[in-house]
């Protein structure tokens, strides 16, 4: 039975939405939410394997951001997308990749 509106799928322990007219989505709730409004959370970012491509690398949670910034602490940038952050949220990125590139250079 198709659900067109976000529910929990207890066999797959994950949230679910349904669409008439494209596939599922399925993931956490912040994730799902944001697939259902079509116009929900919204972080877009570059990396070193989004540079290349038209559009952007992106995530509907900032924790999703911040876990993009620790696999690619060098290629990751939010420039061009600061209105998308909080300045909480952009300082706290900018500390992390520095932080993260600071291990890195010791350990060189």
């Amino acid at each position: 039975m198709k659900k067109y509106k976000p529910w929990f799928d207890r066999r797959k322990k994950c949230w679910r939405v349904d669409f008439p007219d494209r596939d599922s989505e399925e993931g956490d709730l912040l994730y799902v939410a944001s697939e259902f409004a079509r116009t929900g959370l919204y972080f877009p970012y570059n990396d070193s394997q989004t540079k290349d491509r038209e559009y952007s690398g992106h995530d509907h949670s900032f924790e999703g951001v911040i876990r993009a910034l620790l696999d690619d602490p060098e290629g990751f940038t939010i420039k061009g997308f600061e209105e998308y952050y909080s300045a909480q949220e952009r300082e706290m990125l900018e500390e992390i990749q520095n932080k993260l590139l600071r291990m890195q250079k010791d350990k060189e």
